[in-house]
């Protein structure tokens, strides 16, 4: 937007020489001259505009309403529209949570002040995690996940021609399906141009098997509640334990992906792992979702709640003391995206709290809203 610039008759000329120069060449005066003279939006602009976009960006995204609501007795559609994922995080405070902030406070502050690697920092959260996860839950770092649950690549296919004698192995199924105008040359097979590393997180939180055993004893009894989930990954019918050697957790929904400077990593290749786990949370409750829905029992759909959504998950980026909180979703149309929810550095006091404050809210809705979602399906199953 052009903003208009009062000035006399008698210096126009001058101030449109000056204008023309620093179009054609930046200078020092120029910018000193553009400062002086262009009017600055006020605070408050500023922060509209910041809400307004942040307000866009997250309009797609399930309201988890608070505990005090009854929302969970209406439609979606009834929910408050609100861009804001979390509420009253200040009263949840407690001596506890303060505790453990000026712990990872003060641990932070030291593993800055030497080139401290990922394992390092990786402990300083890990430490914090479990300090503030309500029993229940199981944390682990540095376990590999199945390479099967990786959300698919689609790789577009080569339009490169080649001459066909420099494809002597080209199937011809291919040239059948591709035909090429010019009959000495083919298109080239379909080579994987993208390729996802395993997920591998450095931490990973998510419920336990003892505890979900605990709140399925009542409709199952102890023996089946003990061995449903175990019998349904030996038979690949669910796959709730994503990592290779089988642990006692379940149904990751918080993961964190650690890098340090110190070490050549930054929060692009962090944002990018965690990309991948986090979208292979979200399939791993698609799975059960459709394993709901696929139900022939008229007994059991009468049961099942449709509207209850598997389709949340969250991480943790992190490159030395900065720290991201990421939100991944599954949209209606099955695209799986992430937003990011705030970014705090750990070497600042209030920045190491309000952390914690989020991930306590992660977690206390982990051990009320995600965990009942899931023991209301697998009480039907």
């Amino acid at each position: 937007m052009k903003r208009s610039r009062s000035c006399s008759p008698t210096c126009s000329a001058t101030k449109q020489h000056k204008l023309a120069s620093s179009i054609t060449c930046l200078t020092h005066d120029a910018l000193e001259e553009h400062n002086h003279h262009t009017l600055s939006l006020p605070p408050y602009t500023l922060l509209q505009v910041a809400s307004e976009q942040r307000a866009h960006n997250l309009s797609d995204i399930p309201i988890i309403p608070p505990p005090s609501t009854h929302s969970s007795q209406r439609s979606r559609s009834s929910s408050p529209a609100k861009p804001i994922f979390f509420y009253n995080l200040i009263s949840s405070d407690n001596d506890h949570l303060h505790q453990v902030s000026e712990r990872l406070w003060r641990k932070s502050k030291e593993l800055e002040k030497k080139p401290s690697g990922e394992a390092e920092w990786t402990e300083a959260l890990y430490a914090a995690i479990n300090d503030v996860k309500p029993v229940g839950f199981e944390a682990v770092h540095n376990r590999d996940w199945r390479t099967d649950l990786k959300p698919p690549v689609h790789n577009p296919r080569p339009t490169i021609p080649r001459k066909r004698g420099q494809l002597h192995q080209l199937n011809t199924a291919t040239d059948s399906l591709y035909p090429f105008p010019d009959p000495s040359y083919a298109i080239e097979p379909t080579i994987p141009v993208f390729r996802l590393k395993d997920p591998r997180p450095d931490i990973c939180v998510g419920l336990s098997d003892n505890s979900l055993a605990d709140s399925l004893e009542h409709t199952k009894g102890r023996d089946i509640a003990q061995s449903l989930l175990l019998n349904m990954q030996d038979t690949s019918t669910l796959i709730s334990n994503p990592h290779v050697t089988p642990l006692g957790l379940r149904f990751p929904f918080l993961i964190v992906e650690a890098k340090a400077g110190a070490t050549g990593g930054n929060l692009y290749q962090a944002q990018n792992q965690a990309a991948v786990g986090g979208s292979t949370a979200l399939l791993i409750l698609k799975s059960l979702s459709d394993l709901r829905d696929s139900q022939d029992s008229v007994e059991a759909s009468n049961k099942s709640d449709p509207a209850i959504k598997l389709n949340l998950a969250f991480s943790v980026t992190t490159e030395g003391p900065v720290h991201e909180l990421w939100l991944h979703f599954r949209k209606p149309n099955e695209d799986l995206q992430m937003v990011c929810i705030g970014l705090w550095r750990t070497t600042s006091k209030d920045g190491s709290l309000d952390l914690l404050r989020h991930l306590s809210a992660v977690l206390r809705w982990g051990n009320g809203e995600f965990k009942d979602n899931l023991v209301g399906i697998l009480q039907d199953l």
